[in-house]
């Protein structure tokens, strides 16, 4: 059978530069549209719901008012008489990178794609990436505030090391154990595979540490299944929870099997974590934020084919991380 003719490919290989630039702007418009149900940032906060809020006053009161110099439509605040757009106290406000390139963006981010990739693929400098990334983690930075874990809940504390504390000068060599060069992060899972990754310090944990990072987030009654830490005994007591113990011990295999659903936990939040070595310690948590989105995006998606809510097209994993992660760009920035 011969190779079919593309119609287009003396069309296109005819075009200048400029010319070529403008079809592939059209055609990424289209792509756009068929998945997202928006060529705009504009048009996409429409369609997810965010309404004109003065960002000084917070009235819901206005009228339009002409357009801005990139076409936004403009209102005029009928309390105070500010001026902003629907984008205004937002992420997107003033945004120099395309809504194509911002979405392909959010797509590489939830592969967990390195930055120095991103900015390779989408053509991007450094220092833009940087700042996206920046503002995107922004708009899950509390995702973790309002998430509670039910039934039998796993817990379990896994450690990195802080590597800007081993170059300091208080330490000559690599210490040995649970030092505190190790930064502790305490996770749990339950049940229904909802997930909690939280720092808690550097070394070993104290239970008031752990009561601390854990006691908004089990609700009471739930059981509890760990290593029998003496750290966990604190927060078991204080919110009546039942424990279910087996001690750590990889040739036991109902240590194994009964504790396999949080070592698994650890193991993918590590090797997502060494996705990105060289990350600045004070980002840390802003990446557990973002791997436990990403985690509660994917467990919702498994099992059901989810369709645009824009569009209702059935849609791939990865274009419903994407809407999904739109959504909560939008949202989080409406007034509450």
């Amino acid at each position: 059978m011969s190779k079919q003719i593309n119609p287009y490919l003396d069309f296109v290989l005819g075009l200048d530069a400029t010319q070529f630039d403008s079809l592939c702007d059209a055609i990424n418009q289209r792509k756009d549209r068929e998945r997202y149900g928006a060529t705009s940032f504009e048009e996409a906060a429409l369609n997810y719901g965010r309404k004109p809020i003065c960002p000084k006053c917070l009235s819901d009161k206005y009228h339009e008012d002409g357009y801005t110099p990139s076409l936004a439509k403009r209102y005029k605040c009928e309390n105070c008489e500010c001026s902003y757009t629907l984008l205004s106290d937002s992420i997107f406000n003033s945004s120099k990178i395309s809504f194509h390139k911002l979405m392909s963006y959010i797509q590489l981010m939830s592969f967990n794609v390195p930055l120095e990739l991103i900015c390779e693929v989408l053509d991007i400098a450094s220092n833009t990436a940087e700042l996206w990334r920046k503002k995107i983690f922004s708009t899950v930075n509390n995702y973790q505030n309002h998430l509670r874990l039910y039934n039998r809940v796993w817990i379990d504390e896994t450690y990195i090391e802080d590597y800007q504390v081993l170059e300091s000068d208080n330490y000559e060599k690599h210490p040995r154990g649970l030092s505190k060069t190790k930064i502790c992060i305490v996770v749990a899972i339950d049940s229904s595979k909802n997930m909690l990754a939280i720092i808690c310090g550097h070394g070993k944990p104290s239970s008031k540490r752990v009561y601390a990072a854990l006691k908004d987030h089990i609700r009471p009654g739930s059981t509890i299944i760990h290593d029998g830490d003496n750290s966990h005994k604190y927060l078991i007591d204080a919110l009546s929870l039942k424990s279910e113990v087996y001690i750590a011990n990889t040739k036991d295999s109902e240590y194994i099997k009964n504790m396999a659903m949080i070592n698994n936990m650890c193991s993918w939040l590590k090797r997502y974590i060494w996705r990105f070595i060289g990350m600045e310690v004070e980002n840390l948590q802003s990446y557990l934020n973002w791997f436990i989105y990403l985690q509660r995006c994917k467990e919702r998606n498994t099992q059901i084919i989810l369709c645009s809510p824009v569009t209702h097209k059935k849609i791939s994993y990865y274009h419903t991380i994407v809407i999904r992660s739109c959504y909560a760009l939008f949202l989080p920035l409406i007034h509450n």
